[in-house]
């Protein structure tokens, strides 16, 4: 395939990438854990989460070494894409790609294209702010990333349930003085009884925030002390704080079942949120930073692809 010669090709490009796809793995690991003991946005969290997305820049720019051409690499990134609807697509004319760059632009452009996104399709929700919602507006603003809650997490509260372990996305956003935090997951994800499983998950994060802000807090959520009087002036300094959280659920779409993305309303008894309402808000559309987690944080990198020989 003829064309410009493509500046990154490197015979050992794949030694490099799987060394990259190791490091990944292992920073992937890191965060959760980080996310587990000092809590979302914590110094140590936006610093692994940094190295993380570090990590991958790195491994996709291994990727482009695998072609000696720019029209190879383009035909391969291309060949990518699912299959278009009704089995009819248009593909740009790879040779006269200039460079590797512009095939990359071209390429996130026709991820845009509703008809070759596989997560924007009819049952997906327009990707737009929703009206009235100022959180998730700013994706630069926005911390997302995959956190797998262990049954001996949620083991702790009355009504928990389940013993396989939660994967959820998490998605953080302070605006001002409040805590925005959307809790993505596949239907059936949070089974059984998801509503408890949902208000556990949050309550956890919520726990996990407030214990980063107020050291010494974590006390009160044991053994009834959230009401012990002699503890008056921190437990109105965590009820204070619990007021800035405000949750949601995004619904990941299915074939056969409709994404949603609401407001989830509850309320903070001193120890644990309760109560969730999920039609306190039902929104007609995704913000763009929440349709970009679901599609890369903490998603695989592409497909290790041998050039054939």
């Amino acid at each position: 395939m003829a064309g410009a010669g493509n500046p990154y090709y490197d015979p050992d490009w794949a030694v490099e990438y799987q060394a990259l796809a190791a490091q990944c793995e292992g920073w992937e690991r890191v965060c959760g854990q980080i996310a587990v003991e000092d809590g979302f946005g914590a110094p140590r969290h936006l610093t692994a989460l940094a190295q993380l997305a570090q990590a991958k820049a790195a491994a996709a720019q291994a990727l482009r070494g695998q072609y000696q051409t720019v029209a190879d690499y383009a035909a391969w990134r291309f060949g990518t894409l699912p299959p278009a609807r009704g089995g009819v697509a248009v593909l740009p004319d790879f040779a006269d790609f200039p460079s590797v760059e512009a095939v990359d632009a071209a390429y996130r452009r026709a991820c845009e294209n509703a008809g070759e996104n596989p997560l924007i399709d009819e049952m997906s929700l327009p990707v737009r702010q929703p009206a009235g919602l100022a959180a998730f507006a700013q994706a630069r603003e926005v911390l997302s990333s995959w956190r797998r809650f262990a049954p001996a997490e949620l083991s702790r509260y009355p009504t928990a349930t389940g013993t396989e372990a939660l994967d959820c996305l998490v998605s953080f956003h302070q605006l001002g003085e409040e805590f925005h935090i959307c809790i993505a997951h596949r239907w059936g994800g949070l089974s059984p009884r998801s509503r408890d499983q949902f208000r556990n998950v949050a309550t956890l994060l919520a726990r996990q925030t407030i214990e980063v802000l107020l050291p010494g807090a974590g006390m009160l959520f044991t053994d009834g002390r959230h009401a012990a009087p002699e503890h008056r002036e921190l437990i109105r300094a965590v009820n204070a704080t619990a007021r800035r959280f405000q949750f949601y659920r995004h619904l990941l779409p299915r074939r056969d079942l409709k994404e949603q993305f609401c407001r989830v309303a509850m309320e903070w008894d001193g120890a644990r949120l309760i109560d969730p309402d999920f039609e306190a808000a039902l929104f007609e559309a995704l913000p763009v930073s929440l349709r970009e987690a679901a599609e890369n944080a903490g998603a695989p990198l592409l497909p290790l692809a041998l050039p054939e020989a």
